[in-house]
């Protein structure tokens, strides 16, 4: 679709302006969606909990794989099949932007479609206006972050600092939905952190498809040591998280530079997708498994504390049961403290598209539940060893007790268990070794605690995911 979008109804002027914006995929899409809401509330929009309420209503959809295609749009025939007279559905995101057609021949309910960043048109569409057409990503710009309306606790967000991707990894089609890499100017980035903090966030997750690559592409080239530095001087800012650190551009200078600042966290999330040195090869990453060997030895003794993230991807075309032992050797020898696997989706506008999707869907599932089942052991191994410590815990959450924390539910297979003995409230929150909802985190009794709080507390038991903690003493809370 090139042309522009029908023109809606325009609604009443007495009509309340309601909105409910649904958000599917990564964190990418949460603070576009952030931004969208930050923009209509100045359009005088109010925030609903449920579609039946809003007058406007939002799907940000993913685009990223099939499954994650078909579940945007299922999630759109069900908001558009309960539309009520007057409500005006829009669909915006990846699967917009990544779609051949018009969104709304499938799906005729849909009023009106928005590509990748231009949801800053959301309030003139509600307003009779008219979308433009669907542009190219390259051209998408940043808009609403100083009015952002967070969906994560107050205390923690998410930052973007760059949209696009200039790598080309033959499985992954992200540069053909959101464009070449466009990193954010520093005094961008840092004026945002200012708002953000003056609200009571007290953790800022960097994001971006290549957080190695940000600033290659602005005047200066100020590089992410820089950005980091910067918002180190951000009062009452007190962590600093980096995710999606492309391995061949986190240099050993790049990391000392950025773990030199006492505010980044001693955490790294760093995608390796494989270690086959064929697979990897064909995958187009850039570098082989030594390679990916001598770098986090590098980063360990850099911060010797580091805990470490990364992402598997089983059933790439051609790969084979040697490949699959390569992987799971290399993860055993390196041993991440946070894994996530995901099975290869056959895409279009994707280089890998023209290889023969040749590995068997059973078989990519089976190889996927193996190394999750390697993960499952290694995870409790790592934690093991880390018992006994005091670390600094933010508190994410607190519930009423251990039944409606469901801590029942939480595999533990340390001996030392002392949720037996917990009664009153129970916190959950994460040291700095954990991201917010992604990774697991640290449990631990919750009286006089609120989500924000920052404690000091002994790690006392572990399971593959999580830790049990005691509080120790009030010196050096926050």
């Amino acid at each position: 679709m090139t042309g522009p979008q029908e023109r809606g109804a325009t609604p009443s002027p007495a009509a309340e302006r309601t909105v409910y914006l649904d958000t599917l995929g990564c964190e990418k899409n949460t603070v576009d969606s952030e931004g969208a809401l930050g923009l209509l509330l100045q359009r005088g929009f109010r925030v609903v909990d449920t579609p039946d309420d809003a007058s406007l209503v939002v799907l940000n959809t993913c685009g990223f794989l099939d499954t994650a295609r078909r579940e945007s749009l299922d999630r759109l025939q069900e908001l558009a099949a309960a539309k009520h007279d007057g409500q005006k559905l829009v669909a915006m995101g990846c699967l917009v932007q990544g779609e051949t057609h018009d969104l709304r021949r499938s799906v005729p309910g849909v009023d009106a479609v928005l590509g990748v960043g231009s949801y800053h048109q959301l309030g003139d569409l509600f307003e009779g206006g008219e979308a433009g057409p669907l542009g190219s990503p390259d051209e998408a710009p940043y808009a609403g972050y100083g009015t952002r309306v967070l969906m994560t606790p107050s205390h923690v967000a998410h930052v973007k600092l760059a949209e696009g991707c200039n790598q080309s990894c033959s499985f992954c089609k992200i540069p053909a939905l959101r464009g070449r890499q466009r990193s954010r100017p520093v005094p961008s980035v840092l004026e945002e952190v200012h708002g953000l903090v003056a609200q009571g966030v007290r953790e800022v997750i960097l994001i971006a498809q290549n957080s190695s690559a940000y600033g290659i592409d602005l005047p200066g080239r100020p590089r992410l040591a820089d950005l980091c530095r910067a918002l180190a001087t951000v009062p009452q800012l007190r962590w600093i998280r980096i995710m999606y650190a492309y391995p061949p551009m986190f240099t050993v200078k790049q990391a000392r530079e950025v773990y030199d600042i006492e505010k980044v966290v001693d955490y790294l999330d760093l995608p390796i997708q494989h270690a086959s040195p064929r697979v990897l090869e064909r995958m187009n990453r850039g570098y082989d498994p030594d390679r990916l060997r001598r770098q986090i030895d590098e980063l360990r003794s850099i911060r010797p504390d580091l805990m470490l993230r990364t992402t598997a991807l089983l059933g790439f075309p051609g790969e084979t049961e040697e490949d699959v032992v390569a992987l799971m050797d290399f993860l055993d020898e390196v041993r991440f403290d946070h894994l996530a696997t995901f099975v290869y989706s056959h895409e279009q506008r994707t280089s890998a598209f023209h290889l023969d999707d040749d590995v068997d869907p059973e078989d990519k599932e089976d190889r996927r539940a193996r190394v999750e089942a390697l993960q499952w052991d290694l995870g409790l191994e790592v934690k093991r060893a880390r018992l006994d410590r005091e670390v600094e815990v933010m508190i994410d959450e607190v519930h009423a007790d251990t039944d409606e924390a469901g801590l029942e539910a939480v595999p533990f297979e340390d001996g030392a268990d002392p949720r037996g003995a917990w009664t009153g409230p129970v916190a959950f929150g994460r040291s700095e070794g954990f991201c917010y909802e992604i990774d697991g985190g640290i449990w631990m009794p919750g009286e006089d605690l609120s989500p924000g709080d920052v404690v000091r507390a002994r790690l006392v038991g572990c399971g593959p995911f999580d830790f049990l903690a005691e509080r120790t003493t009030l010196e050096g809370d926050a």
